[in-house]
């Protein structure tokens, strides 16, 4: 918790908070009062109680004041100007309480020859950061920035609101429709798979038209705005300052001409130009303000809870139809101190009268003393603080003042609703150096900076696709590469019933609208309807009704040939059917697996197959089969000269028998691959083939399907080298728990290699499991689960129970680690919530929303 001083203003009292205008008061009141009994006057005893009667109620007080400021207020009021408007001449023209002069590259000049520049902050998410994270953040980094503020300058940190912009998303989306129309006339979608995609885009064109027109979703800037006299010595401060958070991994850029104009249109809820821009008509009223066809309410925070946590602003930030500035004014350090000292005596001698009013004052003079302190030994800098929240509402309506008055109520604050003084607020919340509330409070750097306001779990990336919604609709791109985003690879994490599938499906069916290539191995029929609907193929791996896959077909690879000549293809495809026949055939003695090894080069070599072999001039024809093993095993047989020999060739024999024609898994495996995968979503159905509760069989058919996929990765990418273009590939492997066996790892193996290699080919990899403890469960599978994740970009984490969080956390141990609050954030996530991680610096929770057309897609 932080400490926020009681005031540090402490004015001069009498007895029982009897000040200095009081007696001044009381004595001119006491002294008309007295006249009145010694003049000549008819009824004069009357006109001295009359006298009385109207000074003493002057004296009760309304929440911080006495009525007769409130009276001297409405006096001013009353006789003050109060409508500004632009057709106005002279002082009644709206420019007479405009303080901008004009935009002079990147900073704003007043009329009283100041100058204001302007740091845009891009928000975090805050909250979800450990606590050694957040004090660093505020400790480190804000502190530092707010220190940097010079003594002739002044800084205010802002809030405004924006409307989220979805030109961009939508624009983005009718260039997909282009990029899918191109495809069609290429022969590279069907008729029936671009249509079924220009659905999808049509839908999600609907959805972002609907947000824009009809909700008009606003979100939060924020912003560090500093004015100095010296234009120099401010660029120099926001140099600084950026410098600062960025060392912090906060996003901070200096604004500059039409963003500084845009900046002040936000600022005044106009229309966002590239130049100056004022109200057409402002008027101020006693209690609210006018400004064209906006009514705004200005509340000034006048008492602040004693103990606050990290990011205690955020709230008070980020109210709705809000417009917050809280301006900070640097205190010279000697002045600061003998204010201080000043309070303290002063406060010394007002420790009488109730208890309550001792413990009161008792309390104001310890804060002081730890804020004396802190100035002293700390190093730290107080701020003279004015804290202004203006609520904007349509004109005659005051819903948003109600809410705002409730809200400051409920967070422990108290706020001054400024009666009489409209216009004095106002102009105070402008970023000119100008205070004529005269209401502030001395905070210390740290506690300000421990407001840290600029909190938000919003994600929107320029080219993202909207998949959900946080605080905002969220718009997330997969495929964006900078020096924090390296791949586009993704784990998708949770319990049964959490909401994992249906992420996927949401997601897989927006990457079709993108003109992705889309292969998923779906062990439990999840994605059969999908692929149909969005006009895709589904292949039966359990049958050879589809096609087979030849485990003998070799795939090459990029940088495939050595220096001697040799190809890397060749060999490392040996070494898979080592692993391989270790999977299938299983109890197989070392020797006889290593003459099964070599019989292996044999067949290739009889089929004009070796290291020097081009095998991109191959078709799936020519390479060996089961059959062609089995042939050379039973000539090898009769070709024996001695027992041991003869007998590890019977075992081979033996173990081959059930692979070749007749045998019981020859109709998977035994002749050349026939999958035919032209379609642009493909579903590998492994559901028959796990209901046989055969893992042996399923795991090596899941090898042979991603062996397969890598030449589809391959093929992919020779694919826009020729015409140009920027397909993705995209390769899914649902309820991955079911394909790994503790002792033969080998699937993670290839889902790691298939990371590795895919995100080469701007591709994208995409593991989803239940079973954190499969993930996790032998020292050797967690290793190479751990490797996975390294490797992977995203994470979507959804609903976890608290048994499985610690296999999580060590999971992620090396991959950016998952503190306390993020797993207590997982466990009690709400269904269809999840937990995403983009990067080290960029995780928040989203909620996965899909729409009606959506659903019916996936069936």
């Amino acid at each position: 918790m932080r400490l926020i001083p009681r005031n540090t203003k402490v004015r001069t009292s009498f007895y029982k908070g009897v000040t200095v205008s009081d007696v001044i008061l009381g004595i001119v009141g006491l002294g008309l009062a007295a006249l009145a009994v010694a003049s000549n006057l008819p009824y004069r005893l009357f006109i001295a109680l009359g006298i009385a009667c109207l000074f003493i109620p002057l004296f009760i007080p309304v929440g911080e004041e006495r009525i007769y400021k409130c009276a001297l207020y409405l006096a001013r009021h009353i006789f003050s100007r109060k409508k500004y408007s632009a057709k106005g001449k002279d002082a009644a023209n709206i420019q007479s309480i405009i303080p901008y002069e004009k935009i002079d590259g990147n900073c704003i000049v007043h009329k009283n020859g100041t100058v204001t520049g302007i740091i845009a902050i891009k928000p975090i998410e805050f909250r979800l950061l450990g606590a050694s994270k957040q004090n660093y953040l505020i400790d480190g980094v804000l502190t530092n920035v707010l220190t940097s503020v010079g003594a002739s300058q002044e800084a205010a940190i802002v809030k405004l609101e924006k409307t989220l912009d979805f030109d961009r998303h939508i624009q983005a989306d009718l260039n997909r429709i282009v990029a899918l129309a191109e495809a069609n006339e290429n022969g590279d979608l069907t008729d029936g798979e671009y249509a079924a995609r220009i659905d999808v885009i049509q839908d999600r064109l609907a959805l972002a038209d609907t947000l824009k027109t009809e909700q008009k979703v606003k979100y939060s800037c924020y912003y560090i705005a500093v004015t100095d006299r010296n234009k120099t010595s401010l660029m120099a401060t926001l140099s600084v300052m950026r410098g600062t958070l960025l060392s912090g991994s906060i996003e901070a850029r200096i604004l500059k001409g039409g963003q500084l104009a845009e900046f002040i249109a936000l600022s005044k809820k106009l229309d966002v130009t590239d130049e100056l821009t004022a109200p057409c008509e402002t008027s101020f009223r006693l209690t609210s303000t006018v400004q064209d066809d906006k009514q705004l309410s200005h509340f000034v925070i006048t008492g602040y809870p004693l103990k606050v946590p990290n990011a205690w602003g955020e709230e008070l930030f980020d109210l709705p139809n809000t417009k917050v500035v809280m301006k900070l004014k640097p205190v010279e350090k000697s002045k600061a101190l003998k204010r201080i000292d000043t309070a303290i005596m002063e406060l010394s001698t007002q420790a009488k009268g109730k208890a309550s009013k001792i413990i009161d004052k008792t309390t104001h003079v310890e804060t002081l003393s730890a804020l004396l302190a802190r100035l002293q030994n700390d190093n730290e800098v107080l701020f003279d603080t004015t804290f202004i929240i203006t609520a904007y509402d349509e004109k005659g309506k005051a819903d948003n003042k109600r809410l705002i008055r409730r809200k400051i109520r409920e967070l422990g604050f108290t706020a001054n609703e400024m009666f009489g003084r409209q216009a004095d607020a106002y102009l105070t919340s402008e970023f000119a150096a100008y205070d004529a509330v005269k209401i502030s409070r001395g905070i210390q750097s740290s506690s300000v900076a421990a407001c840290f306001p600029f909190v938000s779990n919003a994600v929107d990336d320029a080219d993202g696709i909207l998949i959900g919604e946080n605080k905002l609709p969220a718009f997330v791109d997969f495929f964006k590469r900078d020096s924090e985003y390296v791949n586009s690879n993704m784990v998708v994490i949770g319990k049964s019933g959490s909401g994992k599938s249906y992420a996927a499906k949401t997601l897989l069916t927006h990457f079709a609208s993108c003109n992705a290539k889309i292969f998923v191995l779906d062990p439990e029929g999840e994605y059969l309807t999908l692929a149909k609907n969005l006009q895709g193929k589904v292949l039966d791996v359990a049958s050879s009704k589809h096609g087979k896959l030849n485990p003998f077909q070799i795939i090459s690879t990029l940088d495939d040939e050595n220096d001697d000549g040799t190809r890397n293809s060749f060999f490392s495809h040996l070494q898979f059917l080592e692993e391989f026949y270790r999977l299938l055939l299983t109890g197989i003695n070392a020797d006889s697996l290593e003459l099964l090894n070599k019989l292996t080069i044999e067949i290739y070599g009889r089929k004009g197959i070796t290291p020097m072999c081009d095998l991109s001039a191959l078709t799936p024809a020519d390479y060996p089969t089961f059959d062609d093993l089995a042939a050379l095993i039973d000539e090898k047989l009769i070709q024996a000269g001695d027992d041991y020999n003869r007998a590890c060739l019977k075992v081979i024999e033996n173990y081959i028998a059930k692979f070749k024609s007749g045998g019981r898994n020859s109709n998977l495996w035994n002749g050349a691959s026939g999958f035919e995968t032209d379609e642009n979503f493909v579903c590998f159905d492994f559901q028959k083939l796990l209901a046989n509760k055969n893992g042996q069989i399923a795991n090596a058919q899941m090898l042979l399907v991603l062996k397969y996929l890598e030449n589809e990765v391959i093929r992919n990418r020779d694919y826009n080298l020729k015409n140009g273009t920027d397909r993705k590939i995209i390769v899914v492997v649902d309820e991955c728990h079911l394909f790994i066996d503790e002792k033969y790892p080998i699937a993670l193996d290839f889902m790691y290699q298939m990371a590795k290699r895919i995100r080469k080919y701007n591709g994208m990899e995409i593991v989803i499991t239940q079973s954190i403890k499969d993930f996790a469960g032998t020292p050797e599978t967690a290793r190479k689960s751990m490797a996975i994740i390294n490797v992977l970009q995203y994470s979507l984490i959804f609903p976890l129970s608290p048994s499985d969080m610690n296999d999580l956390c060590a999971l992620y141990e090396k991959a950016g680690q998952i503190n306390e609050i993020e797993a207590d954030n997982i466990v009690h996530n709400e269904r269809g919530c999840a937990f995403l991680i983009s990067s080290p610096e960029s995780r928040t929770n989203i909620r996965i929303v899909a729409t009606p057309f959506f659903e019916e897609l996936f069936g």
